[in-house]
């Protein structure tokens, strides 16, 4: 489990809050982590040599896990 601290704007909180009445939610933090999954995460090294046979391995599993 990640513990993640978020300062949220004035226009920010609002939204979370709309996001949990309208979807009958009891927190903030359950619309937060309902809200995060509507995206899809892509992450890609910049500082790794891209011929290294980890990188190689971690872009195979990357594909399979699709």
């Amino acid at each position: 489990m990640v513990k993640i601290l978020v300062d949220l704007s004035d226009e920010e909180d609002k939204i979370v809050e709309v996001y949990k009445v309208v979807n009958r939610l009891k927190t903030k933090q359950e619309a937060i982590k309902e809200m995060v999954k509507y995206f899809q995460v892509s992450i890609t090294p910049k500082k790794m040599n891209k011929n290294e046979e980890y990188y190689k391995k971690s872009l195979k599993f990357s594909e399979e896990s699709k």
